[in-house]
Order: C-alpha cells, then structure tokens, then sequence
C-alpha cells in the first residue's frame, strides 16, 4: 500500500488498490484535519488516530498520526485537500494545509 504523507505528496496506484495518507495530529490542541476528494474518485475505507505514544506511557497531550486509507475505484487522477484547523473558527488564521495527488492507472 502506498503511503502519503505532507512532505511526499503524489502517488501511482493500480485501479482498486488502496492507499493511505498520514497527517501529523495532535487531537488535544484541538486542531482537527477536514479531508475532502476534491477531484476524481476514491472512497475512505478506514480513518484512525495512532498515537506516537506506547499504551500506559503517562504523557501531556496526544501527537500522533492521522491515518487515513482511501480505495480507488476507477483509473484517473485523484486529488484530495486536507487542512487542519480550530473547527470554531470560521477563519482560521493558524489553518495548515496539505493536497495530495493519486494518479490511477
């Protein structure tokens, strides 16, 4: 399975593979990521929040990963948006931003 990540951004995947992208998170700030498919076609399989901590380990806050595993369906390209923001913030000056490109072959 092919991983995305902000730094390594597009991808080739075969038509009905799966990929996954990896968003740097810390849930306890409380930034959230907003993940949309703004272009072309894929469907979200799975999306959880692994921690960078080991269960038990006593730790302020929560960094860690947001995984999210899209499966494409049909050959194209698939462009996804993500930003992470304060949701109670209608404009967020403090927004990040991250787009990713999945050709499909």
């Amino acid at each position: 399975m092919k991983t995305l990540t902000k730094a390594f951004n597009t991808a080739t995947v075969r038509q009905g593979e799966t990929f996954r992208l990896e968003l740097p998170s810390d849930p306890s700030t409380g930034y959230l990521w907003d993940v949309a498919v703004t272009s072309g076609a894929a469907s979200i399989v799975s999306q959880q929040f692994k921690s960078a901590h080991q269960p038990g380990e006593f730790v302020c806050g929560g960094q860690g990963i947001e995984e999210l595993v899209f499966k494409a369906p049909q050959s194209g390209q698939i462009v996804i948006e993500a930003t992470q923001s304060r949701p109670w913030l209608k404009a967020d000056p403090t927004a990040q931003k991250a787009r990713f490109t999945v050709t499909v072959i």
